[in-house]
């Protein structure tokens, strides 16, 4: 036991050194929230519960009874307490919705691409520092019908804020996506999942409905395992077979799944994961149709006459339409997907020249610094549960 301890800690400190490396190699900063404090007057907390800051990690089990009166300060279902309004999944019979966090990055331009290609609306749950440094392909992904929700400003633990930072949190970022496409989102997504009775209530008070999931193929891994991409479409797989994810509280027939484009790796399965499950007769919706709702974002000044038209027009998107261009969709997502072959020589050509460009770029992004560090914060979650699990 002694051993495999010193081996985790031995493993969270280069993950340690590692994140301090990208930082000074790219010279990549924290993040800083802008602040106006305009925007504190804009929110009533009359609703929001006297709960107080909890340390970050408190959200991640430990020394916890999530079936007691301290469940709301484990991670995720087992620590958030579910309220009826938490979305988790989709309440359609074999629907799926694919959701996107993190973005946008240098790679959101190729996931859209893919979406395009097989007529597929997804959600995009986007920081608001990120917005700022891409708001073109925010634009692009508003303009072409996908729903934008919010995931923060820098992505923080939220329950170690005080309530003034989330608001900056959630104001920064409204102001970001307002600059970049005139809307704010109806929807957010709490980072990591974490969100405890004054969260939810700031957040409701704020106007958003708050997005979970109940699909988690944990594709952050992909730097950290061989087998990343394998396992990515194995927790797919799984759900679809019917096996419990362990987060649908609510017992929801249809699917919300969390992926990142931030991780060119995990994008690069989306491919394989829309031929496996339209293979299986599974309808695509955003997060928002799930629940009927065409009208996911509040229109603001300058918002652009695009997404009514969107709203009113972006398809349920079953498995007739979004068959491969042979007809023989694959019935695995472990197998390529259905494509013609000069079609096919392109995407893995373009895939290996982004590889290449991974390894060789000069110097680190600030998403790639917030991958790494966001890796350690889990291996010291991993690191903190050693006692119980060895």
């Amino acid at each position: 036991m002694a051993i495999k301890k010193q081996s985790l800690f031995v493993a969270a400190y280069l993950l340690l050194l590692s994140s301090s490396f990208i930082n000074a190699q790219g010279d990549a900063e924290d993040v800083e929230v802008p602040k106006n404090e305009a925007w504190l007057k804009q929110v009533n907390l009359a609703s929001v519960p006297d709960i107080a800051v909890r340390p970050v990690g408190s959200g991640i089990c430990e020394n916890v009874d999530c079936d007691g009166p301290e469940n709301d300060r484990c991670f995720e279902t087992c620590g958030n307490t579910p309220t009826p309004a938490d979305i988790y999944g989709c309440p359609k019979d074999h629907s799926w919705a694919l959701t996107f966090d993190d973005g946008p990055s240098q790679y959101t331009d190729k996931l859209l691409d893919i979406l395009d290609e097989h007529n597929i609306k997804a959600t995009f749950c986007v920081m608001g520092s990120h917005v700022e440094k891409y708001p073109h392909i925010v634009k692009r992904a508003y303009e072409a019908g996908h729903h934008i929700a919010s995931h923060t400003y820098s992505h923080p633990h939220l329950m170690s804020l005080t309530n003034e930072e989330i608001i900056y949190e959630m104001k920064a970022t409204e102001k970001a996506i307002e600059d970049a496409i005139g809307i704010k989102p109806k929807y957010a997504r709490p980072p990591f999942g974490e969100a405890d009775g004054r969260v939810k209530a700031l957040l409701k008070s704020m106007g958003y409905k708050v997005l979970l999931w109940n699909v988690d193929p944990t594709d952050y891994d992909v730097y950290m395992r061989a087998d990343a991409s394998k396992k990515i479409r194995g927790a797919f797989k799984s759900a679809a077979a019917g096996i419990d994810t362990g987060l649908n509280p609510h017992e929801d027939p249809g699917f919300i799944s969390l992926q990142h484009d931030l991780y060119n790796q995990s994008i690069a399965q989306v491919p394989h994961i829309i031929d496996y499950l339209t293979h299986l007769g599974y309808s695509f919706l955003t997060a928002a149709e799930c629940l009927d709702d065409h009208e996911p974002h509040e229109l603001l000044n300058g918002a652009l006459e695009a997404q009514n038209a969107a709203n009113n027009t972006s398809p349920i998107v079953d498995a007739s339409s979004t068959s491969s261009p042979t007809g023989s969709p694959s019935s695995d997502p472990s197998s390529s997907p259905s494509s013609s072959p000069s079609s096919t020589n392109k995407n893995n050509n373009t895939t290996e020249r982004n590889q290449k460009q991974n390894t060789h770029v000069s110097g680190a992004t600030t998403t790639e610094s917030y991958s790494l560090t966001r890796l350690f914060v889990s291996a010291l979650g991993t690191l903190a549960l050693t006692p119980f699990f060895l």
